[in-house]
């Protein structure tokens, strides 16, 4: 899914997310973070410094979760989901941003989010492949999948899909 900021992304992903699991799917996510100086590490902790010496990439393990934290950044959201792919494999993936890339994907279904009816139209029309739903936190705005009171009807729409949704392969992800 994809939308501007405040748009009800994370909702929606969330929703999709819990719903799909709730089935019983192996559900992986991906959510793109606009803020180029957001990092999950912080300068001075030990993983940091494991980093700051020459690591490619380090675990950090606890009793609650393990984390992968790379040196760079990896190079695309294509490479992300690959590798992603080959750590956990997947019944279905959620993405949350990543619009360069998925807008125009043929394959990937899209749930697009919107503030107002300008996006709505402006998202519409440079959208290929196929749209499950339009979504938004604005109540004023018709034909859209209102958030969070009609999320049921979006979950329908993605339980439909699903059945009938194309096999993404590693070769797809271009």
């Amino acid at each position: 899914m994809f939308g501007f900021k405040d748009s009800g992304k994370t909702t929606v992903a969330t929703a999709i997310i819990a719903h799909l699991t709730q089935q019983k799917k192996h559900v992986l996510s991906a959510k793109h973070v606009g803020d180029p100086r957001f990092s999950l590490d912080t300068p001075g902790t030990d993983s940091y410094r494991h980093l700051e010496a020459g690591a490619t990439a380090t675990f950090l393990q606890s009793d609650s979760s393990t984390t992968l934290l790379f040196q760079d950044p990896i190079a695309s959201p294509q490479d992300l989901v690959r590798l992603g792919i080959c750590v956990l494999p997947a019944d279905v993936i959620v993405l949350e941003g990543f619009r360069a890339w998925t807008q125009q994907h043929p394959k990937i279904a899209k749930v697009i989010c919107v503030r107002s009816l300008q996006e709505m139209a402006e998202f519409q029309a440079n959208t290929s492949g196929p749209i499950l739903a339009q979504c938004s936190l604005d109540t004023a705005i018709e034909a859209v999948v209102q958030i969070p009171d009609e999320l049921p009807f979006l979950l329908e729409a993605v339980d439909k899909w699903l059945p009938t949704a194309p096999i993404i392969d590693v070769d797809d992800l271009k």
